[in-house]
């Protein structure tokens, strides 16, 4: 059978809400379901709404650091301050953008947003993405009595590479990293350093439906794939590495060949 990617589309949410039930009732109102295996991408800015994770910029006070840097980069200072608050490490910045680590990942602004929001608003990365895939996925047992997978997914740049592509913030349910270290290739050499990047694969897939702008797809229900299905705990270090295991971090700030 050959992969399906059914989009799940949701009217526009501007408060509060019940995550698992508001995408319950949308996979019912497009006349879908999820079933056994399925892996049920939600993205990162739907799951950030639902925890109102809204921050009205005319309320926040910058910082003196917050201040300076806004100056440096040529940006606000109120989302300069907002970075600093949400970041777990920043490396530097360039006009417009702070680049920092949030929950394991490389992202400019921290993953903070303005985009989809109403004006004069930001959205901030979601808070414990980990712990909700895993509700999520209790969720879909509990109350639909289907074990699924869960990925929440959101949009970053790559090094050197234009438009954006999706990312798995967070997974549960099944192994979000296939190990091929000790398999052959197509010429009988031993993998050595080959691990497959399941969740973030999935996690492109179904960024190719929920686009960037007014698509209003917040989820999509990848279905027939072929993953582990795992009920282990998982967290950040299951999908990510330390700045300074990354080859790219690495060959960047120690350039001097």
């Amino acid at each position: 059978m050959s992969v399906e990617l059914i989009p799940v589309k949701v009217k526009p949410m501007r408060d509060r809400f019940d995550l698992f039930q508001t995408i319950i009732q949308h996979i019912e109102e497009n006349k879908q379901h999820a079933s056994d295996g399925d892996i049920v991408v939600v993205s990162s800015k739907f799951v950030s709404m639902s925890q109102g994770s809204l921050v009205e910029l005319s309320k926040v006070k910058p910082s003196e650091k917050a201040l300076q840097i806004a100056e440096k980069l040529n940006m606000d200072a109120r989302l300069a301050e907002l970075v600093l608050r949400e970041s777990d490490f920043i490396f530097n910045g360039v006009p417009g953008f702070i680049l920092a680590v949030k929950d394991g990942v490389i992202a400019p602004n921290a993953g903070i947003d303005r985009s989809n929001v109403q004006h004069g608003y930001a959205i901030l990365h979601p808070r414990e993405p980990f712990r909700v895939a895993e509700m999520l996925r209790r969720k879909f047992l509990a109350y639909r009595g289907k074990k699924v997978g869960i990925v929440i997914t959101d949009s970053r740049l790559m090094p050197t590479r234009i438009g954006t592509i999706g990312i798995a913030i967070a997974a549960s349910g099944f192994e979000p990293v296939q190990d091929l270290r000790g398999s052959k290739d197509l010429f009988g050499n031993t993998l050595r350093v080959t691990l497959k990047a399941t969740a973030d694969s999935i996690a492109t897939a179904a960024n190719m439906l929920m686009g960037e702008s007014d698509e209003s797809i917040p989820v999509v229900i990848v279905r027939n794939l072929n993953v582990t299905m795992s009920d282990r705990a998982l967290g950040w270090n299951d999908l990510a590495i330390s700045p300074e295991q990354c080859i790219y971090v690495r060959g960047l700030r120690y350039s001097s060949i």
